[in-house]
């Protein structure tokens, strides 16, 4: 039987982008950083935001702030990532996250801090991510080649899920015993780390990009000269990614599929610091950011087992495993909707952890795997932007909880993720993508 290309004769190939890619593990490593601080925030976040307002309309505002530049800025990111290199454009951003989290931790000590200082940190968050995000997205197939993409992919996604295991929890320990302007300084730390260890990843950028590429085709594929006489303008690079992918009808659909299912999923755990609150834990402020870590964890030990058993597959079906993936992710939601029993609640979550593992990681390889290298930056920023509109519904999601109750705001958008899994099953849009 033949190989896959890149692959190798061991049996098990789970693990062949970290062991035959080296700067895929400092990349890696640099995320262990990265991630950990983004999983932290959202609690500690979510915590002030909602403990310093009583509002699931306040949860949903700073989440809105932070994603709300991204409907302006992101195709701009695409293009910085196309052009630049992209780790450059990464590392600027950490130390850029690292500024903000120590200003936040400064005022919290100062005992100034108010839910205005959350949501312009928010703001300014957002601004950098419109830059790194599509850098960040696109360069994993940069690191380790096309033929190790699906692999890559669930691989960094059950890097983050094994961070899941602990960061959220530690950031809840931590606001309950010392006290939240410490998750703040030790998010500044872990930003910092991510940016040194980066530096052990190759330095590309848009010309030897473009090499790379001219080589690895024998020299057939056309040479893109970049410099200050070869480049268009901003806005017209934006255009010529419009104009691809006009004619690119499996993209537009798996874009149009991210943003409708991001809307769906994300309020789980945007909402979830109310949800303790007023279900869990009935207004015990001590126990709401203990237990919010945990479940944010035990989510994450969902998220391991489904993000592993995508990596060990071979890349076909995918487009199955993505609706399959969807319709456990609605059904765990309807189930912890209804819920009010924390033990109960923690084991629902870990089938929802299955469920977003298979979404997260299924949407973006299937994004990545059809989008042309050239366009692969700004295809990313489009993604970017999605997220900006998603937060859009998450806040109207939020006005709905503030309004009905969170349970009820949860159980209608988990019937609404359903449906819409059905209908894409039935449309066979997506079924047949391998």
């Amino acid at each position: 039987m033949a190989l896959e290309p890149g692959r190798s004769a061991r049996r098990f190939h789970t693990f062949d982008a970290l062991i035959e890619v080296p700067a895929f593990r400092w990349y890696m490593l640099s995320q262990v950083g990265n991630q950990s601080a983004q999983l932290m925030q959202m609690v500690v976040r979510g915590y002030l935001a909602y403990h310093l307002t009583d509002s699931f309309a306040a949860l949903g505002a700073v989440e809105l702030a932070n994603s709300l530049p991204r409907i302006f800025l992101a195709l701009y990111g695409g293009v910085v990532a196309d052009r630049s290199s992209r780790r450059v454009v990464i590392q600027i951003g950490q130390v850029s996250n690292a500024v903000i989290a120590s200003v936040l931790a400064a005022l919290f000590f100062a005992d100034v801090l108010r839910f205005e200082h959350l949501m312009v940190g928010a703001l300014i968050q957002g601004i950098v991510n419109s830059f790194v995000m599509p850098a960040r997205q696109s360069m994993i197939p940069e690191v380790v080649g096309r033929e190790r993409l699906m692999n890559a992919f669930a691989l960094n996604q059950f890097g983050m899920n094994i961070l899941r295991l602990g960061a959220p929890a530690l950031a809840g320990v931590m606001i309950a015993s010392i006290g939240a302007g410490w998750v703040f300084a030790l998010m500044a730390a872990l930003f910092l780390f991510g940016l040194v260890t980066l530096f052990r990843v190759p330095k590309t950028n848009a010309m030897t990009r473009a090499a790379a590429r001219h080589a690895a085709d024998g020299g057939t594929s056309p040479s893109i000269a970049v410099g200050p006489h070869a480049e268009v303008s901003g806005l017209a690079s934006i255009k010529e990614a419009l104009v691809y992918l006009r004619g690119q009808r499996t993209l537009c659909i798996l874009l149009g599929l991210h943003v409708v299912v991001g809307i769906l999923s994300l309020p789980y755990q945007r909402l979830l610091p109310g949800f303790v609150d007023v279900v869990l834990t009935g207004g015990d402020r001590d126990r709401t950011a203990t237990v919010m870590g945990a479940l944010l964890s035990f989510t994450a030990v969902g998220a391991l087992a489904g993000s592993l058993l995508i990596a060990s597959l071979p890349s076909r079906n995918r487009g199955k495993l993505l609706i399959a993936s969807l319709a456990i992710l609605a059904t765990g939601l309807l189930a912890f909707s209804v819920s009010n029993v924390f033990w109960i609640s923690a084991g629902i979550v870990i089938v929802l952890g299955v469920g977003q593992a298979g979404r997260q990681s299924l949407v973006q390889i299937l994004i990545q795997s059809n989008v042309s290298d050239e366009y692969r930056g700004r295809v990313s920023s489009i993604v970017v932007l999605e997220d900006g509109f998603e937060s859009l519904g998450i806040f109207m999601i939020a006005l709905l909880a503030e309004a009905f109750g969170p349970q009820l705001a949860l159980g209608g958008v988990a019937i609404a993720l359903g449906l819409f899994a059905a209908g894409i099953w039935a449309t066979r849009s997506i079924r047949d993508l391998h």
